[in-house]
């Protein structure tokens, strides 16, 4: 990772990788340091060529037994600051990637263990104490009085990110991959850890599946983004495209102050969700508008019924767990991610254990900009990260390589 002059605090750490002899060193440093990353025993992802192209539906089909594997595991690192407090040092004890492209083309097929199928984004619940309506955190609650353990586990979606050197623009990249754009030790009004390049000239391709944002749902897509030289967050959507959610949330006045409170909510679900598709609150859809909120926290529906989580406990939480009516946390568009942000197709599938994704994106693009060309079939290094119910928080495995069979 390269980091501005003193911006930042030289980070070492290393990373243990389960089922592994050797250890991996990754370090943050100077612009003028020079990073010594040892090379990596299996680092290499060979993209086979086809003619008859995978079916992009997250099961693994017959094609895929010709791609050679590329295993690994990855492991969230100690930074600094809280942002990563909770996850430091997590495994991800196995990854597993391969690869295959046609004259149109390529693909991806990634599978990786995940205990837990993390799907709750953020849900709102309603707390009888306080008589106010609630989104859980997408981190982990701690025992602020003593400084100690964790005290609620986050509410998030379980998601993955892919980074490509766009046009061999990020000097160093073949040696760091995505440590030349991470940054640590930044103030804590800026993010105390962000992505960003070192030079305006400097282009990142991101690619970045979220689960609950299109992943499993709506357009079936990866969000394609980018990062670049703004400070302190170069990440961004593909310029020119469109997000596929917004958050779920209004303010209205309780008869004493304006609060926050869900602004759409599906009234009886029958079970845990945790979005809401555009489509549920058209007219006649299950997804009512809230109206009004009185004192006691009693919501009023666009259709005149109301709802009092007061006595209906299925809006509170339920220990360390939720109550089955916990309003979802986002709404999603219908038709997914537009322009350039929908580049790129998927689908995936939780088997109980883990994970399994497939990815479809055009060899070059329209946006010669933002999106990495893989037309030349040249070497492409990359950096792989898995975010484990995590906002920020990710495991990460630097200094990949495809490599294209001829």
């Amino acid at each position: 990772m390269n980091l501005h002059l003193n911006q930042m605090k030289t980070v070492l750490f290393i990373m243990v990788f389960a089922g592994m002899a050797s250890l991996y060193f990754a370090s943050c440093t100077n612009d003028d340091t020079v990073i010594d990353t040892p090379t990596i025993s299996g680092q290499n992802l060979e993209s086979i060529p086809v003619t008859t192209p995978p079916v992009i539906d997250g099961t693994i089909d017959a094609i895929w037994a010709d791609a050679p594997k590329l295993e690994f595991s990855t492991v969230v690192p100690e930074v600094t600051g809280d942002i990563f407090r909770g996850y430091t040092g997590n495994i991800i004890p196995s990854v597993t990637l391969r690869s295959a492209y046609d004259e149109s083309n390529i693909y991806f097929l990634a599978e990786w263990a995940d205990p837990t199928q993390s799907l709750a984004r953020q849900p709102w619940y309603f707390n009888p104490t306080s008589k106010l309506w609630v989104q859980e955190k997408g981190t982990y609650d701690f025992d602020a009085a003593t400084n100690g353990g964790s005290t609620r586990v986050p509410f998030y979606e379980d998601k993955v990110a892919m980074l490509w050197n766009i046009n061999n623009s990020v000097s160093g990249w073949n040696s760091g991959t995505c440590y030349k754009s991470c940054h640590t030790g930044l103030p804590a009004a800026d993010g105390s850890s962000r992505h960003y390049t070192n030079y305006p000239t400097e282009k990142i391709d991101m690619w970045h599946w979220k689960s609950v944002r299109g992943g499993v749902n709506a357009g079936y897509q990866i969000h394609d983004q980018f990062q670049d030289n703004t400070y302190p967050n170069g990440r961004k959507g593909d310029v020119g495209g469109t997000d596929v959610y917004y958050s779920n949330t209004q303010k209205l006045n309780n008869g004493t102050a304006d609060i926050n409170v869900p602004k759409y909510v599906i009234p009886n679900p029958g079970a845990n969700y945790y979005w809401i598709l555009e489509s549920q609150f058209a007219a006649g859809g299950v997804a009512k508008l809230v109206t009004a909120v009185d004192a006691n926290g009693v919501l009023t529906l666009s259709d005149g019924t109301t709802i009092d989580p007061n006595t209906d406990v299925e809006f509170q939480r339920k220990g360390a767990g939720l109550g089955t009516k916990a309003v979802a946390g986002v709404v999603l568009k219908d038709g997914g991610y537009g322009g350039s942000q929908g580049d790129i197709s998927c689908r995936s599938n939780y088997t109980g254990t883990g994970w399994v994704l497939e990815i479809s994106r055009a060899l070059t693009t329209a946006d010669n900009t933002y999106d990495i060309d893989f037309a030349s079939l040249s070497d492409q290094y990359f950096g792989f990260a898995v975010f484990e119910n995590a906002q920020i928080a990710h495991s990460i495995k630097s200094n990949l390589l495809l490599k294209f069979k001829k």
